[in-house]
């Protein structure tokens, strides 16, 4: 090949790396929109679950706790506290769109409050997420969105009754001139123990349908019902026949469990307890250790109070301390009629134990406010958390003063 041949070649072959570049440059160019704007989206996607997951989450407790209308308003505390914890979790360095409804999924129990929240960061609600190489390929932008729904129900068990049991009211029925407010369905002093006296007390214990007579919790925000109710919790004496039963008439409670008495006051019991439960009771000598865990509990969060306007507890150490106050305890109550029957007739067949029982009907919060004396504890019906057991009978919104919070979807 002569000197003007190969300049020839030479002058032909021009380009060529340019264009072999140009074709890697696309392909790399690809390669880095896959690789760091796809992982942009993976990661936002996560952020995003994170922020409704959050968000539906309290907004459950919202509903639970701090707001009884169903549905809830659409400015209320439940809607305010779910777009206020979505918003805190950025997604991406900024702040998502969440929207808030209350649909509860198919597999929900009946009686539950749902909270869903579906965040979003897209162009459909004018905050879509950037894209680092896309824009050069003609994808401005991408989006990401997330869903998330809890639940609050009735709470039909927990892991943290204290060892105390309170009759659930009953229906006041006896004629003027006998004892106000003692329960007396069934003779206790006659010649013919257990047999029903005329007229009579009534009790009619709560189900999943019915409040009955018992203590009942506000289904809406303009009745309080008996949230905040003021007790005196007086010690009952397990042992006798004929102690009179009255409202905050307490016994004490052998829970189940390696714990002692006054450690199952001091601390969560960490047993599963349940609705219809039947617990032993305890014994006469237990006095000194109630009146002492009662003033134990009060001096853990010395600066708490109940606040008869929101019906909830203010200055409290929680939740640094613990989830709620240490002076927020969970009590059992129980079937009055059939403890009386019971006692009348001197009959404790199914007990544990062998010796006397009580039969757990449902479960109350109470806000221990000071002590009045040996044995007796002057307090407030407030909520508390409990859980749901899927082998225990339930009760409705109207009577559940513990809820149980879930995370559903």
């Amino acid at each position: 090949m002569n000197r003007v041949e190969r300049e020839r070649s030479a002058s032909s072959e021009r380009g060529a790396v340019l264009v072999q570049t140009a074709l890697l440059l696309f392909v790399l160019m690809g390669f880095a929109t896959y690789v760091l704007d796809h992982g942009l989206f993976w990661v936002s996607r996560n952020q995003a679950q994170n922020a409704a997951d959050a968000a539906a989450t309290a907004g459950a407790i919202a509903r639970g706790y701090d707001e009884f209308a169903d549905p809830p308003s659409g400015g209320g505390v439940t809607v305010t506290t779910a777009t206020q914890i979505a918003q805190l979790n950025q997604v991406w360095r900024e702040a998502p769109a969440p929207v808030v409804t209350f649909d509860c999924p198919p597999e929900a129990p009946p009686d539950a409050r749902c909270v869903r929240v579906d965040v979003h960061r897209d162009s459909d609600f004018g905050n879509p997420l950037p894209m680092v190489f896309g824009a050069v390929l003609g994808l401005p932008s991408q989006g990401v969105r997330a869903t998330a729904t809890a639940q609050v129900a009735p709470a039909n068990a927990t892991t943290c009754l204290r060892p105390w049991a309170i009759p659930d009211r009953w229906i006041e029925n006896r004629p003027s001139g006998t004892p106000d407010f003692i329960y007396e369905h069934y003779d206790e002093t006659g010649p013919a123990p257990g047999a029903e006296l005329s007229p009579h007390d009534d009790y009619d214990a709560p189900t999943s349908s019915s409040p009955g007579s018992g203590y009942q919790f506000p289904t809406d925000d303009s009745d309080p019902k008996d949230l905040g109710t003021e007790l005196t919790l007086a010690f009952g004496n397990p042992d006798s026949a004929n102690d009179p039963i009255s409202p905050g008439w307490y016994l004490p409670l052998v829970l189940p469990g390696p714990k002692t008495f006054e450690e199952n006051i001091a601390t969560c019991n960490a047993q599963l307890i349940t609705l219809s439960q039947r617990i032993a009771t305890g014994s006469p000598g237990m006095q000194s250790a109630s009146t002492d865990g009662f003033a134990n509990l009060i001096a853990a969060d010395p600066t708490a109070s109940w606040n008869a306007t929101t019906r909830k507890v203010s200055g409290s150490c929680a939740p640094e301390c613990g989830a709620v106050s240490p002076r927020v305890v969970t009590l059992a109550l129980f079937d009055v009629d059939e403890y009386q029957q019971r006692r009348a007739t001197d009959s404790w067949s199914g007990c544990p134990g062998g010796g006397r029982c009580i039969r757990i009907v449902n479960f109350v919060g109470f806000f221990l406010d000071h002590v009045e004396g040996p044995g007796r504890v002057v307090g407030n019906l407030t909520t508390s958390p409990g859980l749901l057991s899927t082998a225990a009978p339930t009760v409705g919104n109207s009577s559940s003063f513990l809820k149980s919070v879930l995370l559903v979807r």
